[in-house]
This record gives C-alpha cells, structure tokens and sequence, in this order.
C-alpha cells in the first residue's frame, strides 16, 4: 500500500482511525513554552506526512477541525499555564481558518498558532497575503531549511516564529564547520525579530551542541510524545519551581522591516 492510495480511493475521516499527541517544546531555562499537535496513524502504513499529502481535502479539514476542537476542550489548561498549542496547516485550511466562525473560534481560544512550511511555495507565494494584517492569527514558519526556498521564505513576510528544520540541523552537526554555520544562522533570525525554534533534538548531544546559540526553543523525540490527557495532568515546573511565563507576545504577520534592531546577545543554558 502507497499513499496514492489515499488519493485513488477519496478516503473519508470513518475510514481511519487518528490518536492525537503533543510534542513539547522548551526554552533555554527548561520551561515548557508550547506543544505541536500532530495526528498518528497506527493502523496506516504510511507516514503522516505522505497521507496529508495524498488526502482529500475534507478528510484534512476533518482532522484539523478535531485537533482545534481538542485544544479548545483544555483551553483552560493552556491559559492557566502560558502554553501555547501549534497546528499544521496547508493552503486548504488557511482557507478554512478565514471562515468567519472559524475565525471567531481561533481568537477566542488565544492560544493557538499555525505551522506552515517553506516547501509550500504556493501558500508561501499566495495564500499568506490574506493573513498579514493586524487582525491575522500568527502563523509560524516551519521546515526551515528543508526546501530551497530558504531566506526567500522571510523576505516578503515576517514569521514571528521560525522553526529550523531537523534533518537541516542534523546535517549541519555532521560537518565540520557546521556548529558555526548553525550560531550564525540562528543569530541572524534572531536578531531580525524571528524566535527561533530547533526541531529535531533527541539526544544529550543534540543539545551540548546547541548551547550558547540564541534559539527560543528546542523540540524533539528526546521528550516524549504525550495525549492531552497527559499533558493537561502534568504540573509545569522549571526546576521544581512553577514557571510564570511562556511565549513571548509579538506582533502578528507583517512585512520584513526595512532597519534591523540591535538585541543584546543572550546565552542558552540546556539543562
């Protein structure tokens, strides 16, 4: 079975089964800041990402519709504790994220963001006109590095968020020059307004070789994978101490200033 399947047959949302997890991601100090909601399909052989590929457009928009459905459920545990919950969305659903009552139900919840990627040369190109204005929910950029399109992906528009790509930075931790090339990368969307997020970490060594780097956050399998269920019942803590803070407010989608503010240069600490 290929994921041409999934297209050929027009499956629908009855004809599969989706659990729901939540990878975590967190600050240099080792508090939780947000999760990513992403969909497992045990009984499919193929990947999430082949699927969403292949799938019907109502089959994507179901599924989305339950992920938004099950992070409105724990709003409150969102709200109480400063995390924030992360999407994926593809050209299809920042359509459907445009429908007045999606919308509605999007600002209400005030913990939401949506992940989109650069290889999506479309959306990048067209869809996101609609969303940069100061009514707009942020969108974050995903896969940075995975595709060629690279800085072209922040030139006309401003993510406040930049995720960097896993297999990028497992790449650049291959060569020799790579941790360099990594810090100059990293400051450089940092010190343009980008927070800057590093999937892919799943190891100690992961995270030895990305201190002193001014990332936001770091995400991978070295945390496990858990349900709502699990996270709602965890008690969020930084060194046994409760955190008080989590994403930092900035403005939503904008167009790439013109001058470049001067930040001062801040330290990761990995615990």
């Amino acid at each position: 079975m290929d994921a041409l399947m999934f297209f050929n047959h027009n499956l629908s949302r009855s004809d599969i089964s989706v659990r729901y997890v939540f990878q975590k991601m967190f600050s240099p100090l080792g508090a939780l800041v947000a999760v990513e909601c992403l969909s497992r399909f045990d009984h499919i052989p193929v990947s999430p990402e082949e699927l969403f590929r292949y799938a019907n457009a109502d089959l994507r928009e179901s599924i989305f519709m339950e992920q938004l459905a099950l992070i409105e459920k724990h709003k409150a545990w969102f709200i109480k504790n400063n995390v924030s919950a992360t999407i994926n969305v593809d050209d299809h659903i920042l359509s459907v994220l445009l429908r007045p009552e999606v919308k509605a139900k999007v600002k209400a919840l005030g913990c939401v963001h949506f992940e989109i990627t650069e290889n999506s040369n479309e959306l990048l190109n067209n869809s996101l006109a609609a969303w940069c204005d100061s009514h707009s929910t942020p969108l974050w950029l995903d896969d940075f590095g995975a595709g060629y399109a690279g800085i072209n992906a922040i030139r006309g528009y401003h993510f406040d968020y930049v995720k960097i790509d896993r297999n990028f930075f497992w790449h650049l931790m291959q060569k020799e020059s790579g941790r360099p090339l990594m810090d100059a990368l990293v400051t450089f969307l940092s010190r343009n307004q980008h927070n800057v997020i590093i999937e892919g970490v799943e190891s100690e060594a992961h995270k030895k070789w990305l201190q002193g780097m001014e990332w936001f956050a770091i995400q991978g399998h070295y945390w496990k994978e858990v349900s709502i269920e699990q996270l709602v019942k965890e008690e969020i803590t930084v060194y046994g101490q409760r955190r008080d803070y989590g994403l930092k407010k900035r403005k939503k989608c904008r167009k790439t200033p013109a001058s470049k503010p001067t930040f001062t240069r801040k330290k990761s600490v990995i615990h």
